[in-house]
């Protein structure tokens, strides 16, 4: 998509994914988009732990946005094994539009298209957080073992990102409190996320319809 591909390393300045210790840290979210997966930028497609601020990211709504400020967190900081709720979701190729298996967040939204939202809002867009997405074929928890970066980047507003070819990804602009960013003044939520029970009910319908599809499809 757009002539970009993540092996095209010639436009992309890569940076090194090692944490600054003046990075804002926040506790175990379980969102954001986990170290590897691809994003869209000005350079073409870039590895999310490499974006900075001041640089250019492709959205779904707004076009290019600048990126105002990187939340850095680990996937699981605390004590003993991670839990099982904050166990990423391993989503197969293709599933989202996405070009390669990727690891999904149980609490980051994902933009879903699909007949079975316009019958119940009248829209056929709906923000599904990445949990909901166990009931589709495939998709397994995985637990993670390791060190695991999760980036958050955040815009002046709500925006929607482009990760890994297809896939659309939520990026709240409220994940910039914790480093005093805040959201622009009087600016209205772009998206609502689905509460996970009414997201599992809109995916397991669409699957049934066989109609789900990314938003970019």
């Amino acid at each position: 998509m757009f002539g970009w591909n993540p092996s095209q390393e010639s436009n992309t300045q890569m940076v090194s994914p090692v944490q600054n210790l003046q990075d804002p840290v926040l506790l175990g979210a379980g969102c954001g988009l986990v170290e590897g997966t691809h994003v869209a930028t000005q350079n073409g497609w870039q590895p999310v732990e490499t974006l900075r601020p001041g640089d250019d990211v492709l959205t779904f709504d707004g076009g290019m946005q600048r990126v105002t400020a990187v939340m850095r967190d680990e996937l699981w900081g605390g004590i003993g094994p991670c839990p099982e709720a904050l166990w990423p979701l391993m989503v197969p190729e293709g599933v989202l539009g996405n070009r390669h298996d990727m690891l999904v967040m149980p609490h980051q939204g994902v933009l879903i298209e699909s007949d079975a939202i316009v019958d119940q809002w009248g829209d056929p867009f709906a923000v599904v957080p990445g949990a909901a997405l166990d009931v589709l074929d495939g998709v397994e928890r995985e637990n993670p073992y390791g060190t695991v970066e999760v980036a958050l980047p955040v815009f002046e507003e709500d925006q929607m990102v482009f990760a890994d070819q297809g896939a659309l990804m939520f990026c709240q602009a409220h994940w910039g409190l914790g480093a005093g960013m805040l959201p622009k003044y009087g600016a209205a939520g772009n998206y609502n996320m689905l509460p996970l029970p009414v997201a599992m009910r809109v995916l397991e319908a669409a699957c049934f319809q066989d109609d789900l599809q990314c938003a970019v499809a």
